[in-house]
């Protein structure tokens, strides 16, 4: 099984005209963790960075200035090369499963970067099917697994299962999303 642990920081909320800052991840094949990726992107032409997704990801208009930050058509290559290394896009039972927390709004900003890089094909990598505690944490709610908290927010479940996290950092956020998903799948067992 072939999972693709991933998370992004945004501009804002418009997955077509808000900017895509960082990209991060986790591969993981048969159980085990093969490949971490975190890539800092500069802002395309007119795209929307708003001051208060900035607030929230405790970065600075600066800061998108830095080295770091490489621009998004760089970041693509990156990317799809290491998607090819894992994943035969021609195959069509070869794709990962991709996990991540509220993970439809991560899906449509990796739709629009593929887009805005000439490729619409995002879905000869990944498969329909989803990991996604955002969607099934209500569901082990209803059956009494877990309890009602006072809201269902990435932070909120990683403090429940003690799991640390230094939140609006895709890197930080994802490493707990696995976290997460590995810890609440075991109430099942």
């Amino acid at each position: 099984m072939k999972i693709l642990f991933i998370d992004t920081e945004t501009g804002g909320l418009d997955s077509k005209k808000s900017a895509l800052l960082q990209l991060s991840g986790i591969i993981r094949i048969n159980k085990k963790d093969v490949e971490t990726f975190n890539f800092f992107i500069k802002p395309f032409d007119g795209a929307i960075v708003d001051q208060a997704a900035l607030d929230v990801q405790k970065r600075t208009r600066e800061d998108l200035e830095d080295e770091k930050f490489k621009p998004e058509n760089e970041v693509y290559l990156e990317f799809i090369e290491l998607l090819d290394k894992y994943v035969n896009k021609y195959d069509k039972d070869d794709k990962f499963i991709i996990a991540g927390y509220n993970i439809d709004f991560d899906i449509k900003f990796l739709q629009e970067f593929f887009k805005r890089n000439n490729n619409n094909f995002l879905y000869s990598y990944i498969c329909k099917m989803t990991l996604d505690p955002f969607k099934y944490i209500p569901f082990l709610q209803l059956c009494g697994k877990l309890p009602f908290l006072e809201n269902n927010k990435l932070e909120t479940w990683c403090k429940y299962f003690n799991i640390e996290l230094d939140a609006h950092d895709s890197l930080n956020d994802i490493i707990a999303t696995k976290e997460l998903i590995l810890q609440s799948t075991k109430l099942l067992k």
